[in-house]
């Protein structure tokens, strides 16, 4: 037989598992010869044949002249001198005891096959006892070895009693994850002949194995040698791995191996089976491109399959090139809000000559996300950009989701789509600066403008769902306003007015003005301060001056009367102005002063005007915190949240992963233990003291806690006329 290409599912590997059943005939008492296979096969229908010698280690054929399998099972072989040998240790660590250095070997095996090369199994020998098969080793001289070889990772144990010439072992593993023992069997050992067909499978033998060079409108033709190893028989159909790949013929039909005899005889059986003859089967085998093909260059299988099974591989390598356009996603995120189409930036660049339309869409878009598909007319060799406009529908999941865009001849590309909350365009003269919660929406700066006279007019706007509800224009005030819990809001007079009016509004927009008594300076109403439920305005002012030298010190003012109490005059107070001077929990109970740089943080108690002073770790700046009705601290310093315990000692709680904390925005007005804050994705809700809950936005401009829970943020942005663009979302 020459040498052929032979399936993994053939070879299997030295140890064999051949027990199970009973063979027969009866067992042989008598000693048998490893150099020789004899006996009669029971159930022999294959015909008469002569055996090939297969070499395990060269992995090569060689024919058993003289040697026989008749038509009726009788076997007589006669196993020849090895035409090549190999050490048995080699190059491999060997631990044990040996008589000789290394014992050169082959091991083989007495295989079946039809004239026409099908394999069909191998004739062996079996122990009586338990079934276990035997292996023909041939040794080049007499040889003793017990112990194990190692060869890396790998390697065997022997207990090995061989005679030059042919001996008979077997290959056993010790137990699970064992090594594989080869022992050498007594030649008194009772054994029964047996045959083992192989797995029925397809091996395939091209004529021409070069690569399969593919293009479209062409084809490759092969012409190829289907094997019918184990005997396979029937129906079988071809087709490839790759995608839009096809091969012709896409069926098979292999003949039945077994030689019919002339016909039945009177007693019903069958006539003699005959030499199995030339039944090959060989074919020509056609690739070409179809739909769905896309480029590659790699390895192209053919599979055969009967009955739904895999029953043999063919490998070839393949240079296919379909004329295709290269998709790929403009910038590394697409922002998509809940609610709207956003367009995802591609850019479409031809290979292998397309031209022409190409339809450009979502391949299985994830759940609420879908797109309209886009036409373009592609030119070779020049780059062709176009927007998909992408839909979120309501409901869909906030967070990075994977799009897969592409289409007929496009080579897909993925992008991530960002999911962010709703969001609510509002109408601005200018970009406004800010939030400020009202009793129902918020309360933003809708425009602000110069008027004669160096004066300045703010127009703030009530909105409720995005809509102006109520609308207040003031003259020489701030653009800033100060929430009052409850749901109005003050706003201070500027420099301009010398600071002497200070103005109250309700929801409906309604104004009450009172004059600012002379010892608050317009500073210290510019200055940060934040109003309590009562309505008073605690502010940080001048205390007194030394020499030059300003001490600043905490007060209380009460607009209504114009009473102002010196709460904390000796206090270690700044008197930088920054507009993150105080925060205040929900109720407007507690206030946490913040404080400068290096300054100690001030917990303050409206209803009893107790201040302590809290401990802070590693110094610096305090850059923002958030106090709860229960008068709990949390502070953000150097981008680490925390909190500081009633005991004075202080717990830290590390950001989500990929994110940093850019400031706290405080407790939720609903959910006492939720708290607000912002980070370098967008906004986070903590429950105090478990894991935060990033919510992926764009960064807030300003941001509102809701009398009926939850957040409203305010982003902006610009339209491509430079129109300023500014818009509202809401967070449960």
């Amino acid at each position: 037989m020459k040498k052929r290409a032979i399936s993994p599912l053939l070879l299997g590997g030295l140890l064999v598992a051949c027990g199970g059943g009973t063979p027969t005939p009866a067992p042989n008492p008598n000693a048998f010869d490893p150099a020789t296979l004899s006996g009669k096969l029971s159930d022999w229908k294959d015909g008469a044949l002569t055996p090939q010698l297969y070499s395990r280690l060269s992995e090569e054929y060689r024919p058993l002249g003289g040697s026989s399998v008749g038509s009726d099972g009788t076997v007589n072989v006669t196993l020849p001198v090895p035409e090549r040998t190999f050490g048995l240790i080699d190059s491999c660590s060997f631990s044990g005891t040996r008589s000789v250095s290394d014992v050169q070997i082959d091991l083989a095996d007495v295989v079946l096959a039809t004239d026409q090369d099908d394999l069909l199994g191998e004739v062996l020998q079996a122990r009586s006892n338990d079934g276990q098969a035997l292996t023909r080793l041939y040794a080049a001289t007499d040889a003793i070895l017990k112990g194990t070889v190692s060869c890396g990772v790998s390697g065997f144990g022997m207990d090995l009693n061989l005679k030059a010439g042919w001996n008979a072992i077997t290959a056993e593993q010790t137990g699970p994850g064992g090594l594989v023992q080869l022992v050498s069997v007594e030649r008194t050992t009772p054994v029964t002949l047996k045959f083992s067909p192989y797995t029925p499978e397809v091996a395939f033998s091209f004529a021409d194995n070069s690569p399969v060079v593919l293009r479209a409108g062409q084809t490759v033709k092969r012409e190829v040698r289907l094997y019918q190893d184990g005997g396979i028989s029937g129906e079988i159909t071809l087709s490839t791995n790759l995608p839009g790949v096809t091969v012709t013929p896409g069926t098979l039909t292999l003949p039945s191996l077994r030689a019919q005899g002339a016909g039945a005889n009177r007693a019903g059986g069958l006539g003699a089976l005959e030499h199995l003859g030339a039944q090959a089967v060989t074919t020509t085998l056609t690739f070409a491109l179809g739909s769905g093909a896309a480029s590659a260059n790699g390895e192209l299988q053919v599979l055969a399959r009967q009955n739904g099974q895999t029953v043999g591989t063919a490998r070839l390598s393949a240079d296919i090139r379909v004329p295709s356009a290269q998709v790929r996603a403009n910038g590394d995120f697409l922002s998509g809000y809940v609610g709207e189409s956003s367009a995802l930036a591609l850019s479409l660049t031809p290979q292998d000559g397309l031209s022409g339309p190409v339809t450009v869409g979502l391949v299985d878009p994830p759940a609420g996300v879908s797109a309209a598909p886009v036409q373009v007319t592609l030119t070779p060799n020049t780059t062709t950009n176009l927007e998909l406009p992408v839909q979120v529908a309501a409901g869909t999941a906030l967070g990075d989701l994977k799009v897969q865009v592409g289409g007929a001849s496009l080579s897909p590309a993925t992008a991530t789509l960002r999911v962010k909350p709703a969001r609510t365009r509002i109408e601005v003269q200018q970009a406004p600066s800010g939030l400020t919660p009202a009793a129902q929406g918020v309360w933003i700066t809708s425009a602000y403008t110069y008027t004669a006279g160096a004066k300045t007019q703010a127009t703030f706007q009530r909105l409720v769902g995005g809509k102006a509800a109520a609308e207040v224009k003031l003259e020489n005030v701030s653009g800033g306003l100060i929430s009052i819990p409850g749901g109005d809001v003050y706003a201070a007079g500027t420099w301009n007015d010398g600071g002497k009016k200070f103005y109250r509004f309700d929801d409906a927009g309604k104004v009450t003005t009172y004059d600012v008594p002379a010892a608050i300076s317009p500073q210290a109403l510019l200055s940060g301060p934040v109003a309590d439920a009562q309505g008073r305005v605690w502010y940080v002012g001048i205390a007194k001056e030394e020499v030059g030298v300003f001490r600043y010190g905490l007060f209380v003012w009460t607009p209504a009367t114009g009473q102002i109490v010196a709460v904390d005059p000796e206090g270690a107070y700044s008197g930088a102005s920054s507009n993150l001077v105080f925060s205040r929990s929900a109720s407007g109970r507690y206030l946490l002063y913040l404080g400068g740089y290096n300054s100690k943080p001030v917990l303050i108690d409206t209803e009893t005007a107790k201040t302590t002073v809290l401990p802070t770790t590693g110094g610096g700046t305090v850059e923002s915190g958030a106090v709860s009705d229960t008068g709990e601290a949390w502070l953000l310093a150097y981008g680490a949240l925390t909190r500081v315990n009633t005991d004075g000692t202080s717990t830290t709680f590390p950001a989500p992963s990929g994110a940093s904390y850019l400031r706290l925005l405080g407790f939720d007005r609903q959910q006492p233990g939720v708290l607000w804050l912002t980070t370098s994705q967008g906004m986070a809700r903590v429950a105090t003291g478990g894991t935060p809950t990033l919510i992926l936005t764009d960064q807030p401009i300003g941001s509102a806690l809701n009398a009926g829970g939850g957040l409203t943020f305010l982003t902006t942005g610009s339209a491509a006329n430079g129109t300023p663009l500014a818009y509202l979302s809401t967070l449960p």
